[in-house]
């Protein structure tokens, strides 16, 4: 068990994505209902693109933006 005390998801030394379950915001329980996609926490948590790929297939946000502005630029 982690002696700190967190109340929002967070990655142990170890590169282990914890979310706690006594955080009070359940958007961030992904497995849940009214839980966001896992790819929009790791979005909020600024994480880079070797963590992301850990933990999902779906496009990082630096991707995406390159996409979109080469995109724009071939109109």
């Amino acid at each position: 068990m982690n002696d700190n005390k967190h109340d929002e998801p967070y990655f142990m030394k170890d590169g282990t994505l914890v979310i706690p379950f006594s955080c009070p915001d359940h958007s961030y329980k992904y497995w849940k209902k009214e839980g966001k996609q896992l790819s929009e926490i790791l979005a909020e948590m600024n994480v880079d693109k070797e963590t992301w790929k850990k933990f999902t297939t779906d496009t990082h946000p630096d991707d995406a933006a390159e996409k979109a502005d080469s995109d724009e630029n071939k109109d």
